[in-house]
């Protein structure tokens, strides 16, 4: 355990990175950035003009981790497919972590993480920040505590807003599938959520329904938008249309996110990622489940938990429904969880401080541990597989998989 402030390295710098380093400008007492590796240049400079003099800088989390040099924990905010190479050395060196979500874009990688923090079980957090959410506080509460009986069904859906989906989905960085899929990069964090309110059972088998049906290409309009674009006055994701007046389609500084294309069309960006996916779940105690992602017009979250006694749905607020008797609580505010303000409604600040204290005092954090996440990345890749293939795909069939191929590496 240790005192004071905690010196880290950021392995990655671009805009996630940029976001959760801001804990440490805020909070100086309980993190200090000492050590950023980042590849992109720009990146770099911005890390160094926000840090000052006393931050090391590097071009890879190789070179750092070459340089001996000490820190007391590293955070693992790098693009998706890199999280296994620089989360496992961390582990191997004793070092406590975070590593962003998700854990990895394969469940082998998901796997050998797992090793590693088994093998050096060191404070480690996964930015799974829905859990620290009063709404899903509550919710995980008024499950935990019996009210409403058996679990039975749960409910779930993202809707993403037009601003994020054309902004980052069609017309930015995460529009390929071969870099990670919308399901695994956004929804992970649903997925873990549900896995959470199930306490523990797992998923047994998922069918899953989707794909790119609306933002098709679409030949009779210009891949950029242009004057010759005949629908430009009136395109709703256009230069003339609520998405560049939202925001959506402004220029993203280079040194966040030097892929974005303000002016690409929504539907000719050559994205890949589906835009509406519905994944059906049994687990192993008969529990269903069915979650939904669409990218169309926002809605945010909502929830809905059934039981064999009552239910509880969670949007803006959370609202409490029994049977027997019958009666229906919407939990005011000062019943509710509290939150520290900051980034994804507070979520990050409190993770962020939840692995602080953890390091600091030893307790263990709240959030997802790494087994929790990892089986997160299954759902999610087995629900990628169901979607593509056209069947029910079997939990167990994903993960022993995994595991044959790790150990045909060995």
């Amino acid at each position: 355990m240790k005192s004071g402030p905690l010196n880290i390295a950021v392995l990655g710098y671009g805009g996630r990175a940029q976001t959760l380093t801001r804990y440490a400008l805020e909070h100086p007492d309980e993190i200090v950035v000492r050590v950023v590796a980042e590849h992109n240049e720009k990146r770099r400079a911005v890390a160094a003009e926000r840090f000052g003099n006393g931050i090391r800088i590097f071009s890879s989390g190789e070179e750092f981790y070459d340089s001996g040099i000490e820190v007391d924990g590293v955070w693992v905010v790098s693009k998706e497919k890199t999280h296994a190479a620089l989360a496992i050395p961390a582990l191997e060196r004793g070092l406590p972590l975070i590593c962003e979500k998700p854990l990895s874009t394969s469940l082998e990688d998901a796997y050998r993480i797992c090793e590693a923090y088994e093998a050096n079980p060191v404070p480690f957090v996964i930015p799974h920040s829905l859990r620290y959410l009063p709404k899903y506080r509550k919710i995980k509460e008024c499950v935990d505590s019996g009210l409403l009986g058996r679990i039975m069904h749960i409910h779930a859906v993202e809707a993403i807003d037009d601003k994020h989906t054309v902004g980052y989905y069609r017309r930015g960085p995460g529009r390929l599938r071969a870099d990670t899929t919308i399901l695994l990069a956004k929804n992970s964090h649903d997925l873990d959520i549900i896995n959470w309110m199930m306490g523990g059972v797992k998923a047994k088998s998922v069918a899953c329904f989707g794909g790119l049906d609306y933002f098709r290409p679409r030949p009779e309009v210009p891949k950029r938008c242009t004057k010759e674009c005949a629908e430009l006055a009136t395109c709703p994701y256009g230069p003339c249309g609520s998405q560049l007046e939202s925001g959506a389609a402004a220029k993203i500084d280079e040194s966040t996110e030097a892929v974005f294309d303000a002016k690409l069309c929504a539907w000719n960006s050559g994205g890949d990622q589906v835009d509406h996916q519905t994944i059906i779940m049994e687990f192993e105690n008969g529990t269903t489940v069915d979650f939904t992602l669409k990218c169309f017009g926002g809605g945010g979250r909502p929830i809905q938990i059934t039981g064999t006694h009552g239910s509880v749905f969670g949007l803006e607020n959370v609202i409490l429904t029994t049977y027997r008797p019958a009666s229906t609580h919407t939990f005011a505010d000062s019943e509710m969880p509290p939150i520290i303000q900051g980034p994804h409604g507070g979520g990050d600040w409190a993770l962020i401080h939840d692995w602080y204290e953890s390091v600091i005092s030893g307790r263990k954090p709240a959030s997802a541990n790494v087994h929790e996440s990892a089986e997160a990345v299954a759902v999610c890749l087995a629900a990628d597989i169901a979607m593509l293939e056209h069947r029910v795909v079997m939990l167990d069939e994903v993960r022993e998989k995994a595991r044959r191929n790790i150990g045909a590496r060995k």
